[in-house]
């Protein structure tokens, strides 16, 4: 039931916003818990934690992002209860962030943030087909990519356990990128972050969100790589902040 998928991070009462975290591809709450106390107390954090990770484990992987964005969007819409909703994206979360942006409308988010992650509409730059390679040539790119440290490599066990979740996401990302979808602006202001030493991200590539919202677009720059929620939550957490109207 798409209502798991939605873990509060903190048992408080929560304020009038919540904001709703969406990790990269094969992550789930552990990777956005930090970013999310960084919050804390301006917006009541959530993690988005979809199947086939952590406790839904067992759960098969679900690679169809326009039908999970539906799915999100009515579960987010619920559990808000009526508070405001700020939607967070970190990479390959970025897109999946997007299309629950389109798919909550006509009502609007007071924020989407997409942190690391190319415009949807512009160049797809991971290569087709690198989900279905070989697990020492498919993690070698999560790798590259900036997804899982390079020690996990010689821990074989822990990668047979996050490999579908990989996989899936790898897939769906980059073939709802390719398919020819029409990318219709969202009434939402986005805001992009940038790791100013992310060499996976072309700064063009980033501010070619600001076609996608007819709210507004501001862009942040943090000093850091790629994987800003593992490094620089709390710097996520200014950006977030300092957006917010």
């Amino acid at each position: 039931m798409s209502e798991n998928w939605l873990v509060d991070l903190v048992p408080a009462e929560r304020p009038g916003r919540v904001a709703y975290l969406f990790p990269h591809a094969g992550a789930g709450v552990s990777a956005v818990l930090a970013l999310g106390r960084a919050l804390l107390p301006d917006l009541h954090p959530v993690a988005v934690r979809l199947p086939g990770r952590e406790s839904l484990l067992d759960e098969e992987p679900i690679s169809d992002l326009p039908a999970l964005a539906e799915q999100l969007a009515g579960a987010v819409r619920a559990h808000a209860g009526g508070a405001q909703i700020v939607l967070y994206g970190h990479s390959s979360g970025s897109v999946l962030a997007y299309e629950t942006a389109r798919a909550l409308e006509p009502e609007s988010p007071l924020l989407l943030a997409a942190s690391a992650q190319q415009a949807p509409g512009t160049s797809v730059r991971t290569a087709a087909g690198c989900w279905d390679r070989p697990d020492e040539e498919f993690f070698a790119q999560v790798v590259a990519d900036g997804y899982l440290p390079a020690e996990l490599l010689a821990a074989p066990d822990v990668l047979e356990m996050v490999a579908p979740a990989l996989r899936a996401d790898y897939r769906a990302t980059h073939e709802h990128l390719t398919g020819g979808v029409r990318w219709t602006p969202v009434a939402a202001p986005i805001l992009t972050i940038r790791g100013t030493e992310d060499r996976t991200v072309a700064e063009e590539d980033v501010a070619a969100w600001s076609g996608l919202t007819t709210g507004g677009h501001t862009t942040a720059l943090i000093a850091a790589g790629h994987n800003l929620l593992r490094d620089r939550p709390a710097e996520l957490a200014d950006a977030l902040r300092n957006a917010l109207p």
